[in-house]
């Protein structure tokens, strides 16, 4: 008679979990272990080994994980019997295993006496039985854990159930190659595909022939240590859906990647809004490339060509390709680039925000053309100077025009009243107008009767005559012989208008100066196209600032949510099966255990048990204030005895610590005790976990509040984490949790009337403080 034990294989990357499920088969006297193993890879070799009659296995490990893993074993050792062993549920998933190979599929959740039973029948080759339900989170051990500690743990169990499948955005639960082990519904809405369905499925198949982007996703996860990847793609079957799918591995303690948390975001309208803003651009650009009569075109911070249009073309003869590169100067003549006069331009109009004149400019030709230009200095969304705006516009015939006009008193006067579109006067030396046509009639208001003889500085604004401008115009005229602008005029009736004035010294034969001549044009219209044109490209720049900023806080929000989403399924899930196995263990096998085994399994139950309670407290209280369903009962409570509670509370978990109270005994709030009381533990945990003791707590009154103060021995918080404290999911790199602590803190503080804040380092606390103000009753 054979009177060998079955031998087992046991392969899991949580060495707690191998040690307890090791311990129990051992317990039961029914099996031999005969080798231990962290992932699929581990598995295979065993396998080939030891050619075991049992296996029993995680489904989702590092590297390799017990889905792909199965084949190799079964290939090995066709003889040996597999039992998926895992924390991942659903019936979808236990038929992908069945129909692989595996013989049996447990959840973590049962107890271990049911996987010591289904062995047993897997063994003897019964047909499994229709798998038990879950066997309670938690055994009674002694009066320390009771039926109803069970009740709330599951309870919250399948709280965080509910948030996964009812959560608005598509999330998912991927083995490390990439299969789908756990879909919620906002997924299977998403893809237009039932989410029971996508159980098994490899999710790369869903991605519109792109799924080479989730493999060399996965590869990284695995190798280059990486938190967060984001894969933009199309999904299958629905030709117009843009989503964006972040991928966050949940690592164990050594780092290494357990499974792949998915969340998927539908973005397909959000890049219709990017094609619309490039089709604006576009259009834009060709508005400026079109126009023939203004040459348009940009300038580098050094005077560089970088872009050109149809009217510089043909007003300056150069091609695109000849001219850009080439500096500027190239259009002035020799005289003006000997000067420096070019670069001044530039100065100008970097130091003014904007440069204007009329002067002589060189085609390719070599010919030569007057000019009316615009230099206006650009900057980006930074405030950095990128270049310059450069209009230039041939005015060689009004020059022509203006010039014969001189050559002839007699042909000037005719010309000169029968012009309607300009307005062109003479001025006596003082700026008296001597003289008027109709298009100075048409232009500014007056008749010749109205305005002969007063000074032409009537035409100009209030914030001119008062500079004292028109006068200027005519010193600047009888020195350089002539001066040209272009600015606000004023017309009889009060309006303004926007005028390109030119301003010529008129001298008799013998070289005395008679006076002027004045030649304005209303182009008001003209000057609205172009600060139109200016507006059209502050609004591109201004909307796409505004995108930028709405990605960014998509990739903030997209990334936060992960992260906490793949930390809370972390948390839960180990702390659940070392907590329910090991209480399991020590109430029926107490005797046999040794003192060593006993008092590892208590306190991997210590520490999973306090994980939980915080966690599960922190996400009860967050979801209450998200859905603003947090009930509170303010009410007169003494504060004194109450901070001394939470003390010795933390002490109790931190005994080697030192936790003092300074509160004066008369202190009365007005406050729900029991969240006045998380306040304070929160807080005092905070402290012990990441400051330094001693923790002081202190209460002062400031008018009709009470100020309570919780300072730690420790460096305090660093400046770049201050300002994101009390944020949703915020975490420094190496501060640990979810994120919720201080965010429930403040958000408990102000729901009963207060508030909390960190104060900086003082002499007196050099680590700073927590600040938490309550309502005196």
């Amino acid at each position: 008679m054979d009177n060998r034990l079955p031998t087992v294989v046991v392969v899991d990357d949580a060495p707690e979990v191998r040690a307890l499920v090791r311990t129990h088969l051992r317990l039961s006297g029914a099996f031999e272990v005969v080798g231990e193993g962290a992932d699929g890879a581990d598995a295979i070799e065993l396998v080939h080994q030891f050619r075991p009659d049992l296996l029993v296995m995680d489904m989702s490990m590092p590297d390799l994980d017990g889905i792909d893993a199965l084949p190799g074993v079964l290939a090995v050792s066709p003889t040996t019997r597999v039992v998926v062993f895992t924390g991942f549920e659903g019936e979808g998933l236990a038929e992908l295993a069945r129909s692989m190979g595996a013989s049996a599929f447990l959840e973590k959740s049962v107890s271990l006496d049911v996987l010591v039973d289904r062995l047993r029948d897997v063994h003897e080759g019964r047909a499994p039985a229709a798998p038990p339900a879950p066997a309670p989170s938690l055994a009674a051990v002694g009066e320390q854990v009771t039926e109803t500690d069970r009740e709330v743990l599951d309870e919250h169990l399948e709280r965080f159930r509910e948030v996964f499948d009812e959560a608005a955005i598509g999330m998912a639960t991927l083995t490390l190659s990439g299969g789908i082990v756990r879909a919620n519904r906002a997924l299977g809405k998403l893809i237009e595909h039932p989410h029971e369905d996508l159980v098994g499925v490899d999710y790369a198949a869903l991605m519109a022939g792109h799924g080479e982007l989730l493999d060399e996703a996965l590869a990284e996860i695995q190798h280059k240590q990486v938190d967060v990847i984001r894969v933009e793609h199309g999904v299958s079957g629905l030709r117009e859906r843009k989503v964006m799918s972040t991928l966050a591995p949940v690592r164990d303690r050594a780092g290494l990647p357990l499974y792949v948390f998915l969340q998927v975001q539908d973005i397909t309208e959000q890049r219709a809004a990017e094609d619309e803003l490039r089709r604006s651009e576009e259009r834009f650009r060709l508005l400026v490339e079109t126009v023939e009569d203004y040459a348009i075109f940009m300038l580098d911070p050094q005077g560089h060509v970088v872009s050109w249009n149809a009217g510089a073309e043909r007003a300056k003869g150069y091609r695109a390709d000849e001219i850009i590169g080439r500096h500027f100067r190239t259009f002035y003549s020799a005289e003006l680039q000997e000067s420096g006069h070019p670069e001044r331009e530039l100065e100008a109009a970097l130091r003014d925000g904007r440069y204007a004149e009329e002067g002589w400019r060189v085609r390719k030709d070599g010919s030569r053309f007057w000019a009316n230009v615009l230099i206006t200095a650009v900057f980006d969304d930074g405030g950095n100077h990128v270049g310059f705006a450069k209009i230039t516009r041939d005015v060689t015939s009004r020059l022509e025009s203006e010039e014969s006009l001189r050559q002839s008193e007699e042909r000037f006067r005719l010309l000169v009243d029968a012009v309607s579109d300009y307005a062109i006067f003479m001025l006596d030396p003082d700026g008296h107008i001597v003289s008027w046509n109709a298009g100075a009639q048409r232009t500014k208001g007056y008749t010749a009767a109205e305005i002969i003889g007063r000074h032409f500085r009537v035409f100009y604004p209030p914030e001119l005559q008062e500079a004292r401008h028109p006068e200027h115009e005519l010193e600047i005229a009888l020195r350089e012989g002539r001066y040209g602008e272009e600015g606000w005029r004023v017309r009889k009736d009060g309006s303004r208008f926007w005028a390109n004035v030119l301003i010529t010294a008129v001298h008799n034969d013998v070289g005395k100066l008679v006076g002027f001549s004045k030649v304005t044009r209303d182009t008001t219209t003209q000057y609205l196209a172009q600060q139109e044109q200016v507006r059209a490209a502050q609004s591109l720049a201004e909307a796409n600032e505004a995108l930028q900023t709405l990605n960014m806080q998509l990739r903030h929000a997209a990334s936060d949510q992960s992260q906490f989403l793949a930390v809370t399924a972390h948390e839960l899930r180990t702390p659940a099966t070392v907590l329910g196995g090991s209480a399991d263990v020590l109430s029926k096998h107490w005797g046999a255990l040794g003192e060593d085994e006993r008092l590892t399994l208590l306190d991997g139950m210590t520490t999973s048990a306090e994980r939980m309670r915080r966690l599960l407290s922190d996400l009860l209280t967050a979801s209450r204030l998200d859905a603003n369903a947090l009930r509170l009962s303010p009410e007169p409570t003494a504060l004194q005895p109450l901070l001394q509670a939470a003390a010795a509370t933390a002490l109790q978990a931190a005994s080697d610590q030192v936790v003092t109270v300074h509160a004066p005994d008369d202190v009365t709030v007005m406050a729900d005790g029991a969240r006045l009381a998380q306040v304070v533990d929160n807080l005092l945990d905070n402290a012990l976990k990441h400051g330094r003791s001693p923790v002081r707590v202190d209460v002062t009154v400031a008018g009709d509040r009470a100020e309570i103060r919780v300072a730690d021995a420790g460096p305090g918080v660093r400046p770049d984490v201050r300002s994101r404290l009390f944020g949703r999911f915020a975490t420094g790199d190496e501060l640990g949790g979810t994120g919720l602590g201080l965010f429930i803190v403040r958000e408990l503080a102000r729901a009963q009337g207060g508030d909390a804040a960190y104060e900086d380092p003082t002499p007196e606390r050099p680590g700073g403080a927590f600040l938490v103000t309550v309502p005196l009753a």
